[in-house]
């Protein structure tokens, strides 16, 4: 097991070298490493504190797709946890892996929450926060002329096609479908999702895009804050309209923390002829670093006593 992730790590540590490269091949590294070390403290914190209250919201999120009326303690828990997963999710070869430690330490501290039901939230979580982005993407491109952003057909194409396919999934739950839909032998992996998509759930699936549409604003309003600070000026539309592309393929495993793939999608989406590919490879890189900064908070998680107690590191 440790040299299967030992091998996937290095891979995706050479694969990353080699985006890094080809990313900053064409910039003053120097100029940019100054910049990111002369940063103001005081804005750093900031746009730390906005991730932190992030976290929180996402986490909230979650919780509501398992309990009816969560609780501040709830919140705690499912946002410990959440930084807990961020923080070894750092380590394992995907992102996606670290969401075995949150169904860890949730069931340990909800045992009353069926394994299949906790399984399916995470699960349905991603896809509620997903479909939020994709909804500001999709209505975004409607505005994009108007601020002079021109849209590739292809992206326009794209954009359609996912926001198609969350309407009908929506569709499905909202007249009670899904859990006949699920039953076909395609989705069966995924059949246990079916006890949160019901017509039972619907006003807690509701609460639950009322939080994401917070959430979701609040990362790119703190997008578009870096942006400016660094020169790239980037548009809330094309925030809207590009970032929920890059956060989709940024899930896959390809790079160490998102690094390497990150800039060069930057660099494909947001240079243009009022933009350097300094200052979006400025914003990105910023990006990357207050992620792990705010992933490193879960390291902190684990060093408490009642941590300690846990299943987790027996």
């Amino acid at each position: 097991m440790f040299k299967k992730v030992f091998r996937s790590k290095l891979v995706k540590l050479i694969f990353t070298l080699i985006l890094i490269y080809f990313a900053f091949r064409k910039v003053d590294i120097v100029s940019i490493f100054r910049q990111l070390v002369g940063i103001n403290i005081f804005f750093l914190i900031l746009i730390i504190s906005l991730s932190f209250v992030s976290t929180i919201l996402i986490s909230y999120r979650w919780s509501l797709l398992l309990i009816k009326k969560p609780k501040i303690k709830d919140v705690i828990v499912f946002s410990k946890s959440a930084w807990s997963a961020a923080f070894y999710g750092l380590f394992v070869p995907t992102s996606a892996a670290g969401d075995i430690f949150k169904w860890i330490i949730i069931d340990e501290k909800y045992p009353k929450i069926a394994k299949s039901k906790l399984g399916a939230s995470i699960l349905f979580d991603r896809f509620v926060g997903m479909t939020m982005l994709v909804l500001f993407g999709f209505i975004s491109q409607f505005f994009a002329k108007y601020i002079g952003v021109e849209i590739p057909y292809l992206i326009r194409f794209g954009l359609w096609l996912v926001f198609g396919g969350c309407v009908f999934v929506y569709m499905l739950i909202f007249t009670g479908k899904a859990d006949l839909f699920l039953r076909h032998k395609w989705f069966k992996k995924i059949s246990s999702i079916s006890e949160l998509i019901n017509k039972e759930n619907l006003n807690q699936i509701i609460k639950c895009f009322g939080v994401s549409m917070f959430s979701d604003l609040l990362w790119i309003w703190q997008t578009w804050m870096i942006s400016n600070y660094f020169g790239a000026n980037l548009s809330f539309v094309e925030i809207l309209i590009y970032m929920p592309i890059i956060s989709t393929i940024l899930i896959l495993p390809i790079s160490i923390a998102g690094f390497g793939a990150r800039e060069q999608l930057y660099l494909y989406f947001f240079v243009n002829q009022h933009t350097s590919a300094e200052s979006v490879l400025l914003t990105s890189t910023f990006l990357g670093i207050t992620g792990i900064i705010n992933n490193l908070l879960g390291g902190l998680i684990t060093l408490t006593p009642e941590y300690k107690k846990s299943k987790l590191v027996k």
